[in-house]
């Protein structure tokens, strides 16, 4: 059988083969020009991996606006493989602006889904969103209660300041705009209104705000 007649899924089963030497004599170029034949048929294992394959530089010239335009297209399609690529590329900044917090929230996704290593990558993410953060809040004047929709972006009080940096207060994106939370004394979450140490009510911004 030509390669011509043969369907999506064996175009892909037999690329992935020539990709990773599986049985035949390993030829990236090869497995990847197959793989495009079954990506054009809009097989998505296919159009995944080869989004992958770009990524990598495997088979083909690294391109990542490539790759993430394709993994784009199949992780709209909810496929954890996709989701934890697209994830490493929002790190990274690769085919994308580097945004951490949109990786972490596409990594938590495939925590919940049991993928494979998805668990040490994002605790791997939030560590850069806490250092980020740590340093931002730093070398912010403490002034104002500033929370945006993805973090807390200033403080109005020493204590406040230790307790964002310990992540005891932290704030989240709720359906009805972006909260304050903390705990109360037995531990269990709650929304603050105001700042427990000196009262000062939060502001919202937006997170690409200059101080």
């Amino acid at each position: 059988m030509s390669d011509s007649e043969k369907s999506p899924e064996q175009l892909y089963n037999t690329g992935i083969a020539y990709v990773v030497g599986n049985g035949v004599v390993q030829d990236s170029a090869k497995g990847a020009a197959m793989l495009k034949e079954a990506a054009d048929m809009d097989y998505l294992p296919a159009v995944r991996d080869l989004g992958i394959l770009y990524l990598n530089g495997d088979g083909v010239e690294t391109d990542y606006q490539k790759a993430f335009e394709l993994i784009s297209k199949t992780a709209a399609k909810m496929d954890v493989n996709s989701i934890y690529h697209l994830a490493l590329m929002y790190e990274y900044g690769k085919g994308v602006e580097q945004d951490l917090y949109q990786a972490l929230k596409m990594m938590a996704f495939c925590v919940a889904a049991n993928f494979s290593g998805a668990d040490t990558d994002a605790d791997r993410i939030e560590d850069k969103i806490d250092a980020q953060r740590n340093a931002n809040i730093n070398a912010r004047p403490i002034l104002n209660l500033d929370i945006s929709d993805v973090d807390i972006e200033a403080c109005c009080c020493k204590p406040m300041l230790d307790a964002v940096r310990n992540k005891d207060i932290y704030t989240d994106d709720t359906f009805e705009g972006p909260k304050l939370f903390g705990a109360d004394e037995e531990g269990n979450e709650i929304v603050l209104d105001k700042c427990p140490f000196c009262g000062k009510v939060p502001r919202i911004v937006s997170h690409d705000k200059v101080y």
